[in-house]
């Protein structure tokens, strides 16, 4: 018979501390990196980088750091950037003390915050680097602003997630609507409409077309379509693109494309705040995804690149970046001022066609503020990516703040809006640059050839009005004067007579039509011909001087002139 031993006792020790480790940030940071000069090419910055086996490259930009990883490095080459100065593509690293607690070092960094620099003093002794695959913000739900949507808009949105559902698609509102949504909601209806599908955007677009009566329209290159939507408040357009990711061969150029998860395809985009999603699937509707801290910016009215290389791989996002600060009201984050100065004083944008420029220019000119978008684009050292030596004064801000003035106060054509803006930007140029600024923005030949005769000729239009006192006078001076030329005049005349004519001139005095046809002028005495067109335009005269108000006054006058002249063409404008 076996003899089980009795077990002893369990004694259980009450302990009131018990030992705690409390990590710090050095305990988080690597030390592999390398401390270089901000003005450094990004070319000896990766070697050096390679060689140190370094993961993070920093450097001082005044008093903060900033640092650019190994990959971004590695990007920056493949942009042919390896003459670049290292600071074109440093993100601003805050600065941590070696003793702060792990916890308030890893509630420091966000989308935003990709790294800390840890110093000690003044030198840095390593990095803490964000896990790429931490967890961002909280999950949120746009259900509830999304029901406070008009029906028609709900329909279109249900609809699409419904058709994308029956294929396996996820399907996701994005661009401006969630942002305006998100907000605070949206003062009407929204027209157009951005989705995007993690499957076949076309597919999805002709069976959204299908099934709400609409039409559709297919652009292969990017994977996307139209669906233009019947409305009672007219036609509804939808954007349906399938979820991409970009490449960029060289700064400036048309990315190239290939599908990609829908995280992927709002990293690709240009602000936090417009890389905002709104799932639409019945199973997942009105989550909200939000990979790049897009909230955050949104709450803190912020406009913030998401890497480095944003305005380098786009430059067209240098115009966006300030057009999207005045429509929302928010500010121009200073990590991203930095690099959008730096970039567009590269010169290496060879791919960029001065068409985008231009369309990017008509989008801010579309604004109802224009001026203050182009003056804040000027002072932040946008323009320079047009002409290297571009620099942006007080006068160009003067001009440009004119133009807006003028055109909203007189009846002037699209295209001499356009001219006047070109012109009041460029003014301070000399003969090359303004060449070289005209041909940049790949001006077609009448707005080119209208901006380049108003830059010469609207001096000296300045200096005949000087001398014109009598209105009549004025009027034989500005007639056949060319729209633009008058207006660029009129900007360029701070105030007095000159510009009173020509406020005139182009408010009333041009639709004034003589109160006499060239047959009853024939009938008073006028031979037929060119002599005929002379007599109405100095009818013209003497209506816009108010001597001839009258049609049996025109016929009285037309008489005297002819009585009073030997050929029948008065001079001076009539007696």
């Amino acid at each position: 018979m076996r003899r089980v031993l009795a077990r002893p006792p369990v004694m259980v020790i009450r302990r009131t501390t018990y030992p705690q480790v409390e990590p710090r940030a050095a305990g988080l940071m690597t030390r592999a990196v390398a401390v270089v000069p901000p003005a450094l090419p990004i070319g000896e910055a990766a070697r050096l980088a390679r060689h140190r086996r370094a993961e993070v490259v920093l450097a001082r930009l005044g008093p903060r750091w900033g640092g650019a990883t190994a990959e971004v490095l590695a990007r920056a080459l493949g942009l042919g950037l390896d003459r670049a100065p290292l600071a074109s593509v440093l993100w601003e690293a805050p600065p941590v003390r070696p003793t702060v607690s792990e916890v308030a070092a890893r509630r420091r960094l966000s989308a935003a915050t990709p790294f800390l620099v840890v110093l000690d003093d003044t030198r840095p002794r390593g990095v803490v680097v964000r896990d790429p695959a931490a967890g961002g913000a909280l999950p949120r739900s746009a259900a509830a602003a999304l029901a406070r949507l008009d029906a028609a808009t709900l329909h279109v949105l249900r609809t699409a997630g419904a058709e994308g559902a029956q294929r396996g698609w996820p399907v996701a509102a994005v661009g401006g609507f969630p942002r305006d949504l998100l907000r605070g909601g949206l003062a009407e209806p929204p027209r157009d409409l951005d989705i995007v599908v993690e499957g076949d955007g076309r597919a999805l677009a002709r069976r959204l077309a299908g099934a709400l009566g609409g039409q559709v329209r297919e652009h292969e290159v990017f994977g996307t379509a139209t669906v233009t939507v019947p409305d009672e408040r007219g036609p509804r357009r939808v954007d349906v693109a399938t979820a991409r990711r970009e490449r960029y061969r060289v700064p400036g150029s048309l990315p190239t494309v290939e599908p990609a998860p829908l995280a992927a395809d709002l990293a690709r985009r240009d602000f936090s705040v417009n890389a905002l999603a709104i799932h639409l699937a019945e199973a997942a509707w009105g989550a909200v995804l939000d990979p790049t801290g897009g909230l955050p910016d949104l709450a803190g009215g912020r406009i913030r690149i998401l890497h480095s290389l944003s305005f380098i791989e786009d430059p067209t996002r240098i115009f966006r970046a300030a057009r999207f600060a005045a429509r929302l009201g928010f500010r121009v984050e200073p990590t991203t001022r930095r690099l959008l100065a730096a970039a567009a004083a590269l010169p290496v944008y060879d791919a960029l066609s001065g068409e985008r420029l231009l369309a990017e220019l008509d989008a801010i000119l579309a604004e109802p503020a224009p001026a203050a978008i182009l003056t804040w684009l000027g002072r932040a050292g946008g323009f320079r990516l047009l002409v290297p030596t571009y620099r942006f004064g007080r006068r160009a801000a003067t001009l440009v703040g004119r133009v807006e003035a003028a055109t909203a106060a007189l009846p002037l054509e699209p295209a001499t809006r356009r001219a006047l803006y070109l012109l009041a930007l460029g003014d301070g140029l000399d003969a090359a640059a303004w060449a070289a600024w005209l041909a940049r923005w790949s001006a077609p030949a009448p707005l080119r050839t209208a901006a380049e005769r108003a830059r010469a000729e609207a001096p000296r239009l300045l200096a005949r009005l000087d001398g014109a006192t009598r209105r009549e006078r004025a009027y034989a001076v500005l007639r056949g004067v060319p729209e633009v030329v008058a207006a660029w005049a009129h900007v360029l005349a701070a105030g007095g007579a000159p510009r009173r004519h020509i406020v005139a001139h182009l408010g009333s005095w041009r639709q004034v039509r003589p109160l006499l046809s060239g047959d009853d002028v024939a009938a008073l005495g006028v031979a037929p011909g060119p002599l005929v067109g002379r007599v109405l335009e100095d009818l013209k005269a003497a209506q816009v001087a108010g001597r001839v108000r009258r049609r049996e006054d025109a016929a009285a006058w037309v008489r005297r002139a002819v009585a009073k002249s030997s050929h029948p063409h008065p001079k001076g404008g009539g007696q």
